[in-house]
């Protein structure tokens, strides 16, 4: 509570007047170690796929595929079933997580009715299925982890959410440069063509690069919030690892995401001036884009790159190519690649090369579901887009920038990396708490109900602010919560 100094006695705030909170006190620090949360942080983790230091010989083996997940790869003798088996702790701890929100998972599911759909169809997908068992295993991973980000949306509002992305993905920057520095041998690459690219964690360079990605995001987003020097640490810490990565498409979203954030920092500021500036800003890009397009070769020889990025388009028209054989309805969810007697062996053959996937979230999405599926999940990302963008107002800049910005990334990076639906990615998790966190806005978890509140409220987190060297908070919403604990909704605390 708020205490003033006069005359060597104690004030009692004015009745009615909610408590100040100092901007960091490291004290604060500890409610990520209650149980949920701490919980949910080790799943974020898991999630994000630090699996190297589990996968000798790694370099050796890049052309078996793990099962779990899709976009990594292990040596040919190697039993995946460690790996797998790992999953099953995890999903026990996402289901003791949402039971007690099922209520509220279950209302937020069926709000986005395209989500529901898309993972219908998926399971559906089973019956048609060249890998029925990989099919029907995978769907149900696909689901434990979208009930994990569902609940991950509705429990939480969304910079305190982003909180626990932050620390889950901070463990993630400092056991890779650990073990990129003590342990070579498997934190950095021994590949040809990428000599010396780190890895850290993780089975691959891009896989490192992406996580560094979505870390640098978090980490701006919550400085812009608290201003808290440990973020700028964070941030430098993330981007280095990034730029060791050597991954090219994570530095590109990056580049690009600088100018939106700034514009949308810029809308928050001066909305008036905002349509003017967008204006620019499309203008500028139309620019980028007509000389980058005729400056291709060009930019990508400038970058390392060829123009075939790595191969990835000889991929491209093979998987277009077996598209053709099952266009309306797919191979089914995950079962494309599942074994070398399958479909994929044409191409396998004919690249020379046991390539795990597609490298495209767009034609691996079109290898399983069919056009159906990429439709739902077209459908899927224009609805979320729009209801994004039509709350950006009653959100705070903070929110918005976190809910857009990964909203970019995701959509990015799917082009060219097998991510868009992948059943064991933090990415896919993300993208959907992302979506979902709109049901917050109006909306408050009480137990397994839910009370309506006023939208600028519930919306995001409170960013205290300095004026005249006195720390003061915007206003709190308390509710109360299961078991009599207290609950602050936009708040530090939740």
């Amino acid at each position: 509570m708020a205490v003033a100094q006069a005359g060597g006695r104690k004030e009692a705030p004015a009745r009615g007047a909610l408590p100040v909170q100092p901007r960091f006190s490291p004290p604060a620090w500890r409610e990520f170690l209650e149980p949920e949360k701490f919980a949910a942080i080790l799943v974020l983790f898991w999630m994000s796929g630090p699996v190297a230091p589990l996968i000798p010989n790694l370099d050796s083996s890049l052309g078996a595929s793990l099962s779990l997940p899709d976009s990594l790869s292990a040596p040919s003798g190697i039993n995946d079933q460690l790996l797998r088996l790992s999953w099953y702790p995890v999903y026990v701890v996402v289901l003791v997580l949402a039971h007690r929100y099922w209520h509220l998972i279950w209302a937020s599911a069926k709000r986005n009715w395209p989500l529901l759909l898309l993972l219908s169809w998926t399971c559906l997908s089973t019956v048609w299925s060249v890998s029925a068992p990989d099919t029907a295993r995978r769907s149900v991973a696909l689901s434990l982890t979208t009930t994990f980000a569902v609940y991950l949306g509705v429990r939480y509002d969304p910079l305190s959410a982003l909180k626990l992305v932050a620390i889950a993905l901070g463990i993630d920057v400092i056991g890779s440069a650990v073990c990129a520095v003590a342990f070579p041998a498997v934190g950095v690459t021994n590949d040809a063509d990428y000599p010396g690219a780190w890895r850290g964690l993780f089975a691959s360079k891009n896989q490192l690069g992406a996580m560094m990605l979505i870390e640098w995001l978090a980490l701006c987003v919550l400085y812009f919030a608290e201003r808290h020097r440990i973020y700028l640490i964070g941030l430098g810490a993330a981007f280095a690892l990034l730029l060791a990565s050597t991954s090219k498409t994570p530095l590109f979203i990056l580049l690009s995401l600088l100018p939106c954030l700034a514009l949308i920092r810029r809308f928050f500021r001066v909305p008036r001036g905002f349509s003017v500036l967008l204006a620019l800003a499309l203008c500028v890009a139309a620019i980028v884009f007509i000389v980058g397009s005729a400056t291709f070769d060009a930019i990508l020889a400038f970058f390392g790159r060829d123009p075939t990025l790595t191969g990835r388009t000889d991929i491209w028209y093979l998987s277009w190519a077996a598209i053709q054989q099952r266009y309306w309805a797919g191979y089914g969810y995950g079962a494309f690649w599942a074994n070398r007697w399958g479909p994929a062996n044409d191409i396998w053959d004919a690249l020379n090369w046991r390539v795990p996937s597609s490298h495209s979230g767009l034609l691996e999405l079109w290898l399983g579901l069919g056009l159906f599926g990429v439709a739902v999940f077209g459908m899927l990302l224009l609805r979320s887009l729009y209801e994004i963008l039509s709350q950006a107002a009653r959100g705070s800049c903070e929110e918005c920038l976190w809910r857009l910005g990964y909203f970019i990334i995701f959509v990015v990076h799917a082009i060219t990396e097998p991510t868009a639906m992948d059943q064991t990615s933090v990415s896919w998790a993300l993208f959907i708490s992302v979506i979902v966190a709109r049901s917050r806005i109006g909306t408050v978890a009480r137990g397994n109900e839910a009370r309506t509140i006023p939208p600028a409220q519930g919306a995001s987190d409170v960013v205290p602010r300095r004026a005249a060297g006195i720390a003061s908070a915007t206003s709190r919403l308390r509710v109360a919560a299961p078991q009599g604990r207290a609950e602050v909704i936009g708040g530090v605390r939740d």
